[in-house]
């Protein structure tokens, strides 16, 4: 009677032009990451963001959401790498990016053009759809190392109503470009199609300066909880506990003294 192994041989012989190695356990490689430039938070993700995939940035208002973002835009437009930024809100403010170090000549920004009378929460679908289109776009075109898709200022009810299709497409658009798909949402809405979840916090205040003839308000303490992510370990392991970990942004009156 032959042996397993001998069985093992004989039908990988059989199956090798069709379905190679089958009976071997294939070994998932470790993603390309973009660094945000917190050693505190890239430490917790991993090295940093996935390039290839989407993650998806979740959380409150003034939670710390956009900072991040453009931390890791400016580590990697300094890189020479070309990245976009979505805005679904027209919120994005270029003096801020550039304070936060982002190369703005590498930096696309794509502001929705619905009208400014109209409010965001009101009507929301019309500006929404545009920017979904313009990622779609983005994908397809390729070139660009990072985009983000701000809809920090989307209510979640709106956001959920996004086909799953929506998100799967964006997947393989991202995968296929070698693009790195942050998404800014108040809650998650990317579902399992998010090979990175991350969930800002607030976290303890700092007191205002007392130097100086008048206070101000110096920083903003932030915490980052990772939720979910696809790249570790094996995909029958225990899922593993949420980690936590905690940044501070500072504010740009701050430095002029």
């Amino acid at each position: 009677m032959p042996s397993a192994t001998a069985i093992r041989v004989q039908i990988e012989s059989t199956l090798a032009q069709r379905v190679p190695a089958a009976l071997t356990l294939k070994i998932k490689q470790a993603p390309e990451v973009f660094a945000s430039g917190m050693a505190e938070v890239d430490a917790m993700l991993g090295g940093g963001i996935p390039r290839g995939t989407i993650t998806e940035v979740s959380g409150p208002s003034s939670t710390g959401k956009t900072s991040f973002a453009l931390c890791t835009l400016a580590s990697i437009t300094q890189l020479g790498n070309a990245c976009a930024w979505v805005d679904v809100s027209d919120a994005l403010s270029p003096e801020t990016a550039a304070a936060s170090g982002v190369e703005l000549r590498r930096l696309l920004w794509l502001r929705m053009s619905a009208e400014r009378r109209t409010k965001l929460t009101d009507k929301p679908w019309s500006r929404l759809e545009q920017a979904l289109k313009a990622t779609d776009l983005l994908l397809q075109t390729g070139g660009f190392a990072a985009v983000v898709l701000d809809m920090s200022d989307v209510l979640p009810q709106h956001t959920q109503r996004i086909p799953l299709g929506t998100w799967y497409r964006f997947r393989l658009a991202a995968e296929h470009a070698r693009t790195a798909l942050v998404f800014l949402t108040q809650s998650p809405c990317a579902s399992s199609c998010a090979t990175l979840s991350v969930r800002c916090e607030p976290a303890a205040v700092v007191p205002f300066s007392s130097q100086g003839e008048t206070p101000l308000f110096e920083q903003q303490q932030y915490q980052f909880a990772r939720e979910r992510n696809r790249n570790e370990g094996s995909p029958f392991q225990q899922r593993k506990p949420v980690q936590r970990a905690s940044w501070s942004a500072e504010t740009l009156w701050s430095r002029v003294r």
